[in-house]
Parts: C-alpha cells; sequence; structure tokens
C-alpha cells in the first residue's frame, strides 16, 4: 500500500485539500486514515537503495503487487480510503499518491530494474454512493424490465442486449444525492441503474446470488450481468494496460462478481494486453476460500485465469506454527489437480502466509501457537522457507522483512515503513528489534527476516526447480514434510524438508536419482549427504528449519514404466477423477486426455508433472449410455514417450 510505505512528496498529503481530516482524509495519527506515502517515495528515484524500487529489488523480489492507485472516495463513515479499494474516478491516479505521470514513472523505473507491476483492480463495486430507499438490508426480490416483468439477469450475461431498466426495476430503489449526480468517472458510472441496488450482503445466511449482487460493506455492487457494465469495466482496465504497460493484474473480491463475469471481461482485458505488446499477462483473482474444492471451481467454471492460494495459507499457518501436521500441507498440494484445466498451463497460484487482510506472519503463527521470542522468529522464518520452496509464486508484504509483527489483520496490519505517528504501532512489538518508536523502518537493516527472504529469493533465482518444477512428496508426517523438486532442463533433483517441531529428526526417503549419488546442501545446516544404491537418503533436519539439498548425479535416462489408467466418480466432488498410475521412480509427465464414441477426436483433460497424476472430468452433461475413452500419454524425465492402453466407462445415471 504505497501510502505506508514512503512519503515522496508532502505537498500531496491532503490530496490538495485543505480543512479537516474529513475534508482531506488525511490523520497520519489514526490508522484508518490517509498517513502521507506515495508513488514518488515508493519510486525512490529509481536509485536510492534504502527506500524505494531499487530496496525492493535487493530484496530478491522480482515484481511489485501494488494497491489501487485510483483516485477515491477520500472519506466513509468513520475512515479513509487509504487502501484504494473506494474507487470513485476510475480513470486517473488519487492526488494523495501523485500523478498519472508518477505513476507512469514507478512503473517504468520497475521494468527498468526487472521488476513486474501487478496493479490491484476493483470490478466487483465503486465506493458507496448510491442510497438506497428502505435501507440497506438484503433484499431478495426479483428484478423487473421497465414493463415491470420480472427477468433472470444471468441469461444476459455475454450478449449486447439487456432489459430496459427504470427505478422501480430494483429490489431497492436506488437514489443519487444532488452532489452526487456527477461524482464518478467514467460517466456510465453514474448511472443508478448499473448497480445492483440489493442492499448489503447478509454475511449470516448468504446464498450465491447474494454473495454476488449484495453490497460488499455497503460499497455500491456493480451489475456486471449487463453487457454494458462488463464492457465499460474492460475499457476502463484496458486502458491502464495501454497507458502504463502494466504486467498484471489482482482482481479484489473476484468470489462477488457474477458467476460469468470472467469469461467475458478476461479475453477483452488480454486483447488489450496483446495490443499494448504486455506478454504474459497474468491475473489472479482474490476469493477468500479455504477449501481447495470450492475455490476451484472458480477457475474451472468461472473462467478465473489465477488465484490466491487461501487454501496452503490456512494450511501452511498451522503446520509451521506446531497447531497441526504436515499432512495438512500434503494433502492442499495434491489438490493442485483440480485446478488443472484443459489448457495444460501448469497450476501456479500467488501463496502467501500473511497478507494486509488476514494479518502479518508472525502474529498469525501466534496466534495459533503462542510462540515467542527466538521460537516466533524460527517459525515465521520456516513459513517464509515453506513459501519459497514449494511451488506457487510467493507473495511477502512490505513490512514483514524488518521484523513488523501487528496486532491483527486488516487496519492493524498495515504499519507505516517511514517514521509513524500512530502511537499503538510505536509501541509494537517486532521480531528480533525492539519496537520501531519514532524511528523508520528503512533504518532497519540486515534485518534475519530480510536477510533470510534475500537468501531465500537467490536461491529461487539460481535453481529455477524451486520455481518451475514439479513436485513429489516423499513424506508427511507429524511435523515433518519432505518433498522432491525437480529441474526438466538440467534433468537434477533437489530434496527439500521442513521440520516444524522442536527437535532434530532424522529421515529416510526415497529419490528418484540413481543410488550412490552425492547431494549438496543449498540450504540449512545439514552435512554432505549420499544416497545409497537403492536411491534413498537419510540426513537429519535441525528443529525448526528448512533443508535442501540437490542431487550432484543427472536423472538416468528411463523409458516411462507400465501405465495404467483408472477413471471413477470423485468422492469429494460432482466430477470423475481420471488417473494414471506409471510404475518407477523416474519423475514423468502425463498428459490425460477423452474421446467419446463416434469421435475420432481426443480431448485433452490436463497435464499433470507431479504425483498422483490425476485430471478430473465434469461428465454430468454427457448423454446416459454414451461409451467414453480415456487415455495417457507418459513422457519421461528423458524425453521418451509412452502411451497406455485405453481405458474406457459407459456413461450411466
Amino acid at each position: 500500500m504505497p501510502d505506508r510505505y514512503a512519503n515522496g512528496d508532502l505537498s500531496n498529503d491532503r490530496g490538495g485539500q485543505s480543512g479537516s481530516r474529513v475534508s482531506t482524509g488525511f490523520d497520519p495519527a489514526d490508522d484508518g486514515w490517509y498517513h502521507g506515502g506515495d508513488l514518488k517515495g515508493l519510486t525512490g528515484g529509481c536509485t536510492d537503495p534504502k527506500v524505494g524500487l531499487r530496496r525492493v529489488k535487493d530484496l530478491g523480489f522480482t515484481a511489485v503487487w501494488i494497491a489501487p492507485v485510483l483516485k477515491q472516495r477520500w472519506v466513509q463513515a468513520t475512515s479513509a480510503a487509504y487502501h484504494g479499494y473506494w474507487g470513485l474516478d476510475f480513470t486517473t491516479v488519487d492526488p494523495h499518491l501523485g500523478t498519472d505521470a508518477d505513476f507512469a514513472s514507478f512503473v517504468d523505473c520497475a521494468h527498468s530494474l526487472g521488476l513486474k507491476v501487478y496493479l490491484d483492480v476493483v470490478t466487483n463495486h465503486t465506493a458507496d454512493v448510491v442510497a438506497l430507499s428502505g435501507g440497506t438490508t438484503y433484499s431478495d426480490l426479483p428484478y423487473k424490465d421497465c414493463r415491470g416483468r420480472r427477468f433472470d439477469p444471468a441469461r444476459y450475461v455475454g450478449g449486447k442486449t439487456f432489459p430496459c431498466l427504470s427505478l422501480k426495476s430494483f429490489p431497492r430503489m436506488p437514489i443519487l444525492l444532488p452532489g452526487d449526480k456527477a461524482a464518478k468517472k467514467p460517466a456510465w458510472l453514474n448511472d443508478v441503474r448499473r448497480y445492483h441496488n440489493r442492499g448489503d450482503i447478509d454475511w449470516s445466511s448468504c446464498d450465491r446470488r447474494c454473495s454476488e449482487q449484495g453490497d460488499f460493506f455497503g460499497l455500491d455492487d456493480l451489475f456486471t450481468e449487463q453487457p454494458v457494465v462488463a464492457r465499460g469495466l474492460a475499457d476502463i482496465y484496458a486502458g491502464w494496460i495501454r497507458r502504463f504497460k502494466v504486467d498484471g493484474f489482482r482482481v479484489d473480491t473476484a468470489r462477488h462478481v457474477d458467476h460469468a463475469f470472467f469469461k467475458v471481461w478476461v479475453p477483452r482485458i488480454r486483447a488489450a494486453a496483446r495490443a499494448a505488446g504486455v506478454k504474459d499477462f497474468e491475473i489472479f483473482g482474490e476469493a477468500f476460500i479455504t477449501d481447495s474444492l470450492e475455490l476451484s471451481t472458480h477457475m474451472r467454471y468461472r473462467a478465473l485465469p489465477n488465484v490466491i492460494d487461501f487454501p496452503l495459507w490456512d494450511a501452511a499457518v498451522r503446520y509451521v506454527s506446531g497447531a497441526a501436521g504436515a499432512r495438512a500441507v500434503s494433502i492442499r498440494l495434491k489438490d493442485d489437480d483440480y485446478f488443472n484445466l484443459p489448457n495444460g498451463v501448469a497450476f501456479t497460484p500467488t501463496t502467501f502466509v500473511g497478507n494486509h487482510d488476514v494479518g502479518r506472519p508472525a502474529r498469525l503463527i501466534q496466534n495459533q501457537f503462542n510462540a515467542t521470542g527466538d521460537e516466533l522468529l524460527r517459525r515465521t522464518l520456516l513459513g517464509y522457507s515453506l513459501l519459497y520452496l514449494v511451488r506457487g509464486a510467493p507473495v511477502v508484504m512490505s513490512g514483514d522483512e524488518v521484523g513488523m509483527i501487528g496486532a491483527g489483520g486488516d487496519k492493524q496490519a498495515r504499519q507505516d515503513m517511514f517514521p509513524t505517528q500512530v502511537r499503538y504501532w510505536q509501541q509494537e512489538e517486532r521480531l528480533a528489534t525492539p519496537p520501531i518508536g519514532t524511528g523508520s523502518s528503512f533504518d532497519v537493516t540486515a534485518h534475519p527476516v530480510g536477510e533470510h527472504l534475500r537468501l531465500l529469493g537467490s536461491l529461487r533465482d539460481a535453481h529455477p526447480a524451486l520455481s518451475t518444477g514439479a513436485s513429489a512428496i516423499r513424506l508427511a508426517r507429524e511435523g515433518l514434510l519432505v518433498l522432491s523438486r525437480f529441474d526438466a532442463t538440467a534433468r537434477r533433483e533437489y530434496v527439500v524438508a521442513f521440520n516444524a517441531t522442536p527437535t532434530s529428526t532424522r529421515v529416510t526417503v526415497p529419490t528418484a536419482t540413481p543410488g550412490n549419488s552425492s547431494w549438496l546442501p543449498l540450504l540449512g545446516t545439514v552435512e554432505p549427504r549420499a544416497s545409497n544404491r537403492d536411491g534413498r537418503l537419510t540426513f537429519a533436519v535441525p528443529p525448526l528449519t528448512a533443508v535442501l539439498l540437490r542431487a550432484a548425479a543427472d536423472l538416468p535416462v528411463r523409458r516411462p514404466g507400465t501405465t495404467t489408467v483408472r477413471v471413477v466418480p470423485d468422492d469429494l466432488s460432482s466430477l470423475h477423477r481420471v488417473q494414471a498410475t506409471v510404475a518407477g521412480a523416474d519423475p514423468v509427465t502425463v498428459t490425460l486426455a477423452m474421446r467419446r464414441d463416434g469421435s475420432a477426436a481426443w480431448k485433452r483433460l490436463g497435464v499433470d508433472a507431479s504425483p498422483p497424476h490425476r485430471a478430473f472430468v465434469d461428465l454430468r452433461r454427457v448423454r446416459a449410455g454414451t461409451r467414453v475413452h480415456f487415455v495417457a500419454v507418459v513422457r519421461s524425465s528423458s524425453g521418451v514417450v509412452t502411451t497406455s492402453p485405453v481405458t474406457s466407462i459407459t456413461i450411466s445415471r
């Protein structure tokens, strides 16, 4: 959040206004108001290794995810929009943060340093401007067109037409105060018919329609089923790509837009990125769901390209805190197969152990298991090790690197990096350092967390397997988790082990590397080891730490072993599970495909490089009595390709 990072321009602290905090949004002594940070401070002249983007680069990061920068409704109720989620003018930068030129300079600086920029965007709502007759309680009355006829908005998603609407068409009649009739930009956002106008989401008893059409804590919920709204939102954010060449979007409150919105919006955004010359434009959405199967439906059925991994966060925090065993993490990693889709793109979610909403890692760990002092530091470092050494794209919130702990989530996790005037932040406990007082966090150098993050980042840079390599779970027992990671290009195996217990433990795990290979330690206190003639590797994992070893020998040239395919109804979902079992130890990549009787074409179901090798398919729309055939195409680590026998089933109801 740039408002909390660095203040590079004192003249914009009040957004160009004067008067009380109600007029300016500025009150640096209150944790819910603007504090003065801005884009110039975050950029830091592009050369300052102490404050700006140069510092971020030196900490080992490869991208910056920045909170929304568009102009806000500065004050609502008893708080201000320092966070960026109360958008008013979607076409320009909020004056508290600077100018459009400042944002352009920020992006240019990041790119010059080799950093990508992911801009936080909101497609679900705007600032709270529209008032509703009869109050804000959620209403489930049906929509009616301007002639009084009921209709279902979902029928019109992706089309070119929509029923005519009047103020009486809505469950609650929308009202705009005279001073707000032109408050928003672009102008179409001022048309009250472009909002759902149902009232607030009822968090105690809310169905899917309520979640998608209700106001998120009172914020005006956009009627995204309307083609004009979906196109308008695509045009707005296409403009930010075209003007500033950002590299991707993080989509706020992604679970609260209509079920089919991303099928319409994402292709338009990707087309805009291609036209702007931005390659590999990334889109990852926030759906605060800790159940893997439920979260996977946002990619499988709702066309959200990628997600923030709340299920892994939940398992990881409980594991590294000592409140749960390693099995929860291993189950979550195996659940990745639910996210593998026919496009063949490897599932690489955005991962985290703490963020601006749920709280910082150390606080979450402390809440689970009342660790303090050195133990809390070690468990926190273990959390970052897990984050960086398993699959995914790890995200760290600014301030973690200097030991911030915080008192909770939301406002309590959004501390200033520059000298803070918030009294309780001055006195808060920190990891490995005393409370900051009136000092600057930029003066905290060589902090154990920051140094650990720098080390982990350098390991990912030097060893691509840690970023893109397939995984195989070797051991998940109590506080011990051991995985292999594979470099497909170098044909080399890595073993990473985590120990969340307070005692050193000796482990023996199988590997895919030839017997008697030596293994070089890359992280952690462990002596160089050699596997036995069967390829089994024995080593000790120190308490509350992670160990990383790399095999000295290449993976051998092997043909894939005998492969069988089994198709059964999944016991956790309405899908069918298609699983290939490949004999032997070689790490293989399996492509699973299906074909219906009467069709000559095979349809890819998914590509899976990490065992168990599975894909999931929805056969509910296949007519009963249809014969369906399945096959696995297996590629060995040395490039040898074989095909399994075909397995066939007849669809029954």
